[in-house]
């Protein structure tokens, strides 16, 4: 399979360089690199995309740890928003990773997700299951709590297999709560399931959070309706101009 899906879009949030370099919008780099990524999402056609319109893939990483550099990836989960019509198991992708030779799972690890050793002897690889993981997230949007986090350890993964890096378009769910309640510090996703009346089903599992991920951006596109946010453009420059403010 080859790697043309992969589409070099900047991150509005999430992991990867671009993450970063927005936190700097005070400075002089930092508003050419707020001009440069405006140009970018008028030249490939994103800018006046309607959030309504957009296919968007909620994803959830399960890992042995916080480092992409030192811990991996146990499980990756994504799930289609909007659902499709038909098949359900086209909404969503899931798999567990094979453990390398030497690699352990912390007991509060396995407590926490349930993934145990035993659960990941027949898994597929780290290859396999990323080859699949990009089929299927294709050019959509991705939706993620802890965005940094789960990109991260994707394009760690990515790196190591084929030099490359997901950039594809991020919008972390964390990020937007915080603009929309007003949220002090970064919510957790537990906050946001009470805060929406949510049900918890799975928690800790990556498809379980992946889906209830899905359920909180639904709830957020709602409001980012209700507050005349229809497009892409629009969406990108209120929360740059968010994050701005509390730099200051």
């Amino acid at each position: 399979m080859g790697f043309e899906r992969i589409r070099v879009w900047r991150h509005l949030f999430g992991g990867g360089n671009a993450y970063g370099r927005v936190e700097q919008l005070e400075t002089f780099q930092g508003q050419a690199e707020l001009r440069n990524m405006i140009h970018e999402m008028h030249e490939q056609g994103l800018f006046e995309k309607k959030l309504m319109e957009l296919q968007y893939v909620a994803i959830d990483t399960e890992s042995t740890g916080f480092s992409s550099r030192d811990d991996v990836l146990l499980s990756v989960a994504a799930v289609l928003y909007p659902r499709p019509d038909g098949v359900s198991d086209e909404m969503s992708f899931s798999s567990f990773i094979k453990l390398l030779d030497g690699v352990e799972i912390s007991p509060v690890v396995q407590e926490l997700t349930g993934i145990t050793p035993d659960r990941l002897r027949d898994a597929p690889s780290l290859r396999d299951v990323l080859q699949k993981f990009v089929v299927f997230i294709e050019d959509h949007v991705l939706i993620a709590h802890h965005a940094a986090h789960d990109m991260a350890f994707l394009n760690a993964g990515l790196r190591k297999l084929w030099s490359v890096e997901l950039n594809s378009s991020v919008i972390d769910t964390g990020e937007v709560a915080r603009y929309l309640h007003e949220f002090k510090k970064y919510p957790t996703l537990d906050m946001l399931l009470n805060l929406y009346d949510i049900e918890i089903e799975n928690r800790h599992s990556a498809l379980g959070d992946a889906f209830m991920t899905a359920q909180i951006w639904s709830k957020q596109l709602s409001i980012l309706q209700k507050a005349n946010i229809h497009t892409l453009g629009a969406f990108w420059e209120t929360f740059m101009q968010e994050r701005q403010k509390r730099i200051h």
